[in-house]
């Protein structure tokens, strides 16, 4: 029996915008930036890492997506890659000042994309 609310959220990811799945992948990884710090403050180092390591695939999954026909996609491949050198830091020092140094650009970053979304929705309607 499939459970309704996997099916739920099978339903409404594959009918989500692109503008859509990108802040949702921003949202994810600020959550789970945000409670590797905590678990980190925690002394829980080996759980940090394995929740860092999946805002590091949410990353390289963003990295497999641009288009390079496009300047910004550069610019965007750098941020990303900066992204991934400081939660690797994080992991391996075991510090959260690492997390909090990119904390706040991963939000702006989300913060741009959904008023992007918001005009192409207006743009579209």
């Amino acid at each position: 029996m499939v459970n309704p609310y996997e099916q739920y959220k099978r339903t409404t990811v594959t009918t989500m915008t692109k503008g859509e799945l990108l802040i949702l992948l921003y949202d994810e990884v600020i959550k789970k930036l945000n409670h590797s710090i905590l678990l980190i403050e925690n002394n829980d180092y080996k759980q940090a890492s394995i929740i860092l390591e999946k805002c590091r695939k949410i990353f390289y999954h963003l990295m497999e997506t641009l288009d390079n026909k496009y300047d910004m996609s550069n610019e965007l491949m750098e941020l990303y890659l900066f992204f991934n050198r400081e939660i690797t830091k994080a992991a391996s020092y075991k510090e959260t000042k690492y997390i909090e140094s990119i904390l706040p650009i991963v939000k702006d970053l989300r913060e741009t994309w959904s008023e992007a979304d918001k005009i192409a929705r207006v743009t579209k309607g």
